[in-house]
Order: structure tokens, then C-alpha cells, then sequence
């Protein structure tokens, strides 16, 4: 697992939620779990119903960084959206 490649992918996903006050933060890239943990942030979002749903937005996430990282990994996104996280 390459944590520069995680970090460019991770920022690059989140120039979508950026553009609506949101972000997306690496929590934790863990080699020896192959776990990717990532955190959804609406500090200043605009328009909450323009960013997309939890399950879209973690399948757009999970493909990106598959497609940019590659390799089996296990992606856990923290969105505040949802009421088990």
C-alpha cells in the first residue's frame, strides 16, 4: 500500500466535496490491515444535498482509489450522515 498514492487519491476524490464546503480526510492507510479510513467533514458545506448519498459516495471513493492505488483494501468512510458512525 503506497501512502503517497493514497494521500494524491484521497485529495483528488475530495476536490468534489471541496467544491461544496465539504472534505474528505485519511484518517489511517494500515499496510498490515490493508484498511483505508477515511473521514467526511461538512464544516462549511453550502448544500449537503448536493453531496452524494453515503452508499454513491463510498462507491465513488472505493472505485477512485482502486483505480489510482490499486491492490485489495478494505475502505471504512466516516460520514456523519449516517447514525451508526
Amino acid at each position: 500500500m503506497d501512502q503517497q498514492k493514497i494521500e494524491a487519491a484521497v485529495h483528488e476524490t475530495g476536490r468534489m466535496l471541496r467544491a461544496d464546503g465539504g472534505n474528505l480526510v485519511l484518517v489511517e492507510a494500515d499496510p498490515r490491515t490493508d484498511r483505508i479510513r477515511l473521514r467526511l467533514e461538512f464544516d462549511d458545506v453550502r448544500c449537503e444535498e448536493c453531496i452524494l448519498p453515503p452508499d454513491a459516495l463510498h462507491a465513488t471513493i472505493q472505485h477512485a482509489l482502486q483505480r489510482e492505488v490499486g491492490g485489495e483494501f478494505e475502505l471504512i468512510v466516516e460520514d456523519p450522515r449516517r447514525a451508526s458512525n
